[in-house]
């Protein structure tokens, strides 16, 4: 039995016999009986059990769908945006009041903040206007009807796109000093300002002007239509997806990097070289008679200073980059957990709007079994509930992305709080006058990963003990000798070990200059993220 059957018959219809339907059954209402224009037409939800019948069910549709409790549990996620909302106002306040090695402000930072401010006023907002969801008794209310709806839509649209795209900044810049080893990105910084700011406002043009948003799962409007997937939610998913996926890229590099310096280690073993803290070196010694001898534990004085240096290179590049890689652990978390969010909150959305759309197209066989149940309870919707199906999406699901999304700001503000912004505002709060000193340049100027600038060794130029014109292989007493006699000064005769450097290479030597790469990676201790 479909549900034209089961209208007709609750209009008085005997079986078999063809009457004309011209009134809905309780609790569907007659379109014909509202106007065509006024909020948002294609948000309705109805069906045609006749050909010139239309009805709908009343709005909001939540109230329909979803039990007695949604609004209420719901309603924690426009709660906990409060909380956001002063959180994300400290962190402000930190950037602005705060020294920079206090604050660790950088541009990247306050974007994001700024975008998740955004986002959280986006659910403040029904709090205090209390927005009717429905422009009549079967239609929701949009931008152009609901002032509230437009605000909280839009802010929604370019908080949420401001998270994914500075995110998205975020990850290429940590690629950059990790793969690239850049130091100075003042013009990345430009891009990134004009990035940051141009594209969520552009979304947010194009989506307002294309779908607009209207009232649809709760009392915080959303996109239309399938339009705004292909405006808004792929753009959304595609930004945070590259995060996701630069990050990869960059935590592979770094395996990689490790698999070279850990093959290095035992290559340099293998071959008779300095492995840890069992050197093994060897020198080729010539003796009085011209015979070649091997004085055990002393390098030789050829091959093995290249061989050391590819080696040592290899080390130390790999201390810089595990110590970035760790200390931007915030980056890597902050993207990953955005990308989770942006795809469940894609999911409901996409699967919220095809019921619509659906129901548009005519009764699937789902929602006839429930319109069916509805008109045979008298609209006792708990009764029917189990049929619902949700408009495609469950309770659970829809109450979870709504907090879920308030939660960002709460989430993000933990990753980024430092004990030394505690300290700082402890310092300020004890010296209030601090406050109008003369503070030093903005850290957003210059590198946000480090405070300072340590003398950095570049991975392009060999060591200081490998600088051009100075070798490991240090002048033997023979050619010391023989310059002694150049001068006039006299020499020794040549002895057995004549070929013997002077100054054997020592372990601490190379351990020495290891360490000098382990302190620029302890300097990044004052990374910012």
């Amino acid at each position: 039995m479909d549900l034209a059957t089961i209208m007709m018959r609750a209009a008085g219809a005997q079986p078999g016999i063809q009457v004309n339907v011209s009134s809905c059954p309780p609790p569907f209402l007659n379109a014909n009986n509202y106007p065509s224009h006024g909020g948002e037409i294609g948000a309705r939800f109805c069906a045609s059990p006749g050909a010139e019948l239309n009805c709908c069910l009343p709005c909001p549709i939540t109230d329909w769908v979803f039990s007695d409790d949604f609004n209420s549990q719901a309603a924690a996620a426009n709660y906990v945006a409060i909380a956001a909302f002063v959180m994300d106002t400290l962190l402000l306040l930190t950037f602005l009041l705060l020294p920079e090695e206090n604050s660790h402000r950088h541009y990247l930072s306050v974007g994001l903040t700024l975008s998740l401010l955004l986002l959280s006023i986006a659910f403040i907002i029904p709090l205090s206007t209390k927005p009717d969801e429905c422009f009549d008794a079967i239609t929701p209310n949009n931008m152009h009807s609901d002032l509230s709806c437009a605000w909280s839509g839009a802010l929604l649209l370019v908080g949420a796109m401001g998270v994914a795209v500075w995110i998205f900044l975020r990850s290429v810049w940590t690629a950059l000093r990790v793969i690239f080893d850049l130091k100075r990105l003042e013009i990345y910084k430009y891009i990134s300002i004009t990035l940051g700011i141009g594209l969520p406002l552009l979304f947010l043009t194009v989506c307002l002007s294309v779908t607009g948003v209207s009232y649809r799962l709760y009392n915080v409007c959303i996109p239309n239509g399938n339009h705004a997937f292909q405006t808004w939610f792929l753009w959304l998913l595609v930004f945070a997806g590259g995060s996701a996926i630069v990050l990869i890229f960059t935590i592979g590099f770094c395996l990689w990097k490790f698999a070279l310096s850990a093959f290095a280690d035992r290559s340099g073993a293998g071959a008779g070289g300095y492995s840890g803290h069992n050197p093994t070196t060897s020198v080729d010694t010539t003796n009085t008679e011209g015979t070649t001898d091997a004085v055990p534990g002393i390098a030789t004085a050829g091959q093995p200073a290249k061989t050391r240096s590819k080696r040592r290179g290899k080390k130390v590049e790999w201390t810089r980059i595990r110590h970035i890689l760790v200390l931007q652990w915030r980056t890597i978390l902050l993207a990953f957990i955005v990308v989770n969010e942006t795809i469940y909150f894609g999911l409901v959305f996409v699967q919220q709007t095809a019921a619509i759309e659906a129901s548009s197209h005519g009764v699937t066989p789902s929602d006839e079994a429930w319109g069916i149940c509805l008109i045979e309870t008298g609209g006792d919707k708990n009764a029917c509930l189990p049929q619902s199906g949700g408009l495609g999406v469950s309770r659970p699901r829809v109450v979870a992305t709504l907090i879920l999304a308030a939660l960002l700001g709460p989430i993000i503000f933990f990753l980024m709080l430092r004990w030394s912004m505690i300290e700082g505002w402890y310092t300020l709060l004890r010296n209030p006058r601090a406050i109008f000193q003369r503070r030093r340049t903005s850290v957003g100027d210059q590198d946000f990963m480090m405070q300072a600038s340590p003398r950095h060794i570049s991975l392009n130029r060999p060591l200081g003990s490998e600088a051009e014109g100075h070798d490991d292989r240090l002048v033997s007493p023979m050619s010391a000798g023989a310059a002694d006699r150049t001068l006039g000064i006299g020499g020794a005769a040549p002895s057995k070990f004549a070929g013997v450097s002077a100054q054997p290479v020592h372990p601490m030597e190379m351990e020495d200059e290891e360490k000098e790469g382990e302190k620029e990676g302890e300097a990044d201790d004052e990374m910012m993220v």
